[in-house]
């Protein structure tokens, strides 16, 4: 019996965030903020991610603090990270039809471009593509947070 009590009790602190599905604000594709909760790199196992790192796109500025692990093909000298706000450049958005909507933009952190594709979902859910022009490639995932949105 305390078996089955202890695996109700793991399951559900693995499901908290189920109640985002009755969010009933669409995913804003011009001025967002992400939430990043999991990691998947090319490399390396996929990781949870403690609370703190997201990605937010207001103003045409995105403001990244996103953590890497992968292969870096030409490191960059006295680099901070992912940790920056610049200028989004070639800001495009889509439309997924009932799927939700997919944001494609770029960064430029000298000698560096990165490149942006984060799609929001109607249940709350955002999935982020990150294209370093000096590195491998990296995925995110967490949920976009509908207080920050206008």
């Amino acid at each position: 019996m305390r078996t089955k009590y202890c695996f109700f009790v793991i399951f559900w602190g693995l499901c908290p965030d189920l109640s985002r599905a009755q969010d009933t604000k669409p995913f804003d594709a011009d001025s967002f903020n992400v939430d990043v909760t999991y990691m998947m790199p090319v490399s390396y196992p996929a990781r949870t991610l403690s609370y703190g790192y997201g990605v937010a796109l207001r103003n045409d500025s995105a403001f990244v603090y996103l953590p890497y692990m992968g292969r870096v093909y030409q490191p960059a000298l006295n680099d901070d990270g992912l940790r920056f706000a610049l200028p989004a450049k070639d800001v495009k958005a889509r439309n997924m039809g009932d799927k939700g909507k997919r944001v494609e933009f770029s960064v430029r952190k000298v000698p560096v471009v990165y490149k942006f594709t984060v799609t929001g979902y109607e249940g709350g859910r955002a999935d982020i593509i990150l294209i370093p022009s000096n590195a491998q490639s990296i995925s995110y995932s967490g949920y976009w947070n509908e207080e920050n949105q206008p």
